[in-house]
């Protein structure tokens, strides 16, 4: 912006500024001249210039138009310094050009502005006074050279204001965008934690259902036992729909510190550490399924903080899930482990395998986990198991901080 022509856009204090040293003139035109008509030209020029800057200056956005402002200007000031007295007084509006010029053009082409109008102040000067006029030449120059350096530093002062004005537009437009961003996050985050919980819950309860309907005619209390899991399956699933809606009226509100703040956290085993929560979910799967379920975990696993628990948790859930709906195996397995460097969870069964499906054709459930990992710098892949199946595994850093119990 330093090597641009810029636009003064909020010129009122420089016009103030401009009206007043006219008027000033008119009071001098008024007062000092005593011939009649050369008082009514001094008033009449003086006019004119403020009615130049008026309706001229205002208009100035290219350096052609400037230049014919500046022109126009000049002539009216030369024809007022040829006024028989006091022609001293008028050369002042020179100094005004010349701030405008240097708080709206380059150094360069402001400089030769100002040299052009020192010179012609000069020249009238030794053109009235002859010799005479040496001393005041050497005084314009002074006087012009204060008026650059005062206007340089009010071409810095608006520049600098345009740029906070700029920055302010753009940190407010980015703050639109974070906003989006964050509105299209949570929505993500809904959708996950909804399909993962209440998904899991209703699978299972349909598989209860199903084969309580089976059971029916051969055996009763059989099929009573598995209604009573469903019942507890969709009473658990309707514990979760209000928790996640409880937590979505909460987020609204200032987040509580000490007592309460507890209604934050995820809607899952909250007081469990993520071996014990995998280790009692493979247990309630294979009672409410039939399907036997090995769970393995490398002895001394650490706790973990609760976005890397919910994360792990959900991918065991959707795995297991995927296995009763899709596989028609006779096994699942899972195995957690941990390392200095990184987590690692293994699902795999026993089933038909991908059957043509891969990560990047997978469900919303398969596409939710990858993003949970994504999320904690880790990454979720989908392959078939050695010896038949499907083998899930998502592997995430291991946190810089542990939590101790």
């Amino acid at each position: 912006m330093k090597d641009e022509m810029i636009q003064v856009r909020n010129p009122r204090l420089l016009n103030l500024t401009v009206y007043m040293i006219v008027m000033i003139m008119l009071s001098i035109s008024f007062i000092s001249f005593p011939d009649g008509l050369e008082k009514v030209v001094a008033i009449a020029l003086c006019v004119a210039f403020g009615l130049v800057h008026a309706f001229g200056f205002r208009f100035v956005d290219t350096p052609r138009r400037l230049a014919a402002y500046f022109v126009a200007q000049s002539v009216i000031i030369l024809a007022l310094l040829r006024l028989s007295s006091p022609r001293d007084v008028f050369n002042f509006f020179f100094y005004i050009l010349a701030l405008e010029a240097v708080m709206i053009l380059p150094t360069r082409a402001a400089t030769a502005w100002i040299i052009g109008f020192y010179f012609l102040d000069s020249l009238s000067a030794l053109w009235s006074q002859g010799t005479g006029g040496i001393t005041g030449v050497l005084f314009y120059a002074a006087a012009f050279m204060l008026t650059a350096v005062f206007g340089y530093a009010l071409r810095q002062a608006e520049i600098a204001r345009q740029k906070n004005e700029e920055l302010l537009e753009e940190l407010k437009a980015t703050q639109r965008q974070l906003q989006d961003l964050a509105v299209t996050e949570e929505r993500a985050r809904l959708a996950r934690e909804m399909h993962d919980s209440l998904g899991h819950r209703l699978t299972v309860s349909i598989v209860q259902l199903e084969g309580a309907q089976r059971l029916i005619p051969t055996d009763p209390r059989r099929a009573a036992r598995m209604i009573g899991t469903m019942r507890d399956e969709m009473k658990e699933a309707l514990a979760e729909l209000r928790r996640t809606v409880t937590a979505l009226r909460l987020r609204s509100l200032p987040r509580p510190s000490g007592r309460g703040a507890h209604a934050y956290r995820a809607p899952i085993i909250d007081d469990l550490p993520l071996d014990m929560a995998l280790s009692t979910l493979s247990q309630t799967f294979q009672r409410d399924t039939g399907i036997p379920t090995h769970f393995s975990v490398t002895p001394g696993f650490p706790l973990l903080p609760e976005a890397h628990r919910l994360a792990f948790y959900r991918a065991a859930q959707e795995a297991l899930t995927n296995i009763q709906r899709h596989a028609g195996a006779r096994n699942a397995w899972l195995q957690l482990s941990a390392d200095d460097q990184k987590i690692i969870l293994v699902m795999e069964d026993d089933g038909k395998g991908m059957d043509g499906r891969n990560e990047n054709n997978a469900g919303s459930g398969l596409l939710g986990l990858r993003e949970r990992a994504e999320q904690l710098g880790g990454e979720m892949r989908l392959a078939e198991r050695p010896g038949g199946g499907a083998q899930l595994t998502l592997t995430v850093p291991m946190p810089r901080q542990e939590i101790r119990p």
